[in-house]
């Protein structure tokens, strides 16, 4: 059995670095084309474009796109239904990030906002832009989030990125009844650790020794659980997580 999923595009927020390009190659592997949304870094971004593009014969293009900034969602989901034909059936939300400012109460306004406003906020403008214009997410899309072990276990030091992420799953749950009536699907993975090459070799034999399987997470590892959701292979699954941590406790 293999995943198709030619014909269809991508949208994937995050998706020039670490998990999201792991998730963005995972895709177009499988021939889906992609709009990658990405905030700064216009080189990796040209890099992962090239990249992509050259291993699978894909359609890739690039869209700098600061997810926390509503006007700046709806200007880049806008341009991308453009290219791509008025739909945008494959789409992930990964972009996020910050661990707001460490343990309490030392964790500034400014901060408790900008984690919510990365890892939060931008799942709301983002799927309220798609949900509103007509086509953009047809019968049978599948929306999924990229979520995190905090928001699901408390860790000291992480109130604001643990919180961010606890109200990202509950969202994805609301909004998978809202959307389902019009056949779209809505998950979320969330991974434990997963090393992107920034981790020290400390970190990694801690997080391996935490872990049932023994081994450190990878954003291939991630990747994997997004295409099982973006594809038909999870066509009757919504509103669902699914935790990618080796069984860590």
């Amino acid at each position: 059995m293999t995943i198709d999923l030619s014909g269809k595009a991508a949208l994937v927020t995050g998706g020039t670095r670490g998990i999201g390009r792991a998730i963005s190659q995972k895709l177009a592997e499988c021939g889906a084309d992609l709009a990658l949304f990405y905030r700064s870094d216009e080189s990796a971004a040209k890099t992962a474009r090239d990249e992509i593009a050259a291993t699978t014969g894909r359609r890739v293009e690039t869209y700098r796109v600061d997810v926390a900034d509503e006007a700046a969602v709806e200007a880049g989901v806008g341009a991308a239904l453009a290219d791509f034909g008025g739909a945008l059936p494959i789409v992930i939300h990964n972009a996020g990030g910050g661990d707001g400012g460490g343990r309490m109460p030392a964790i500034r306004t400014d901060q408790w906002r900008g984690v919510l406003g990365v890892n939060l906020d931008a799942a709301f403008y983002l799927t309220r832009a798609l949900l509103a214009r007509e086509g953009a997410l047809p019968p049978g899309s599948s929306v999924v989030f990229i979520a995190s072990g905090a928001g699901h276990d408390p860790i000291e030091g992480l109130a604001a990125y643990g919180a961010a992420k606890a109200g990202l799953i509950h969202f994805a749950a609301v909004l998978a009844q809202d959307a389902g009536p019009r056949g779209v699907r809505v998950n979320v993975v969330s991974p434990g650790f997963t090393d992107t090459g920034r981790a020290s070799e400390e970190r990694k034999r801690a997080a391996a020794e935490r872990a049932a399987l023994r081994r450190w997470g990878t954003a291939d590892d991630v990747a994997g659980a997004v295409l099982f959701f973006a594809s038909d292979l999870s066509g009757f699954v919504t509103g669902q997580w699914l935790r990618v941590n080796g069984g860590a406790v």
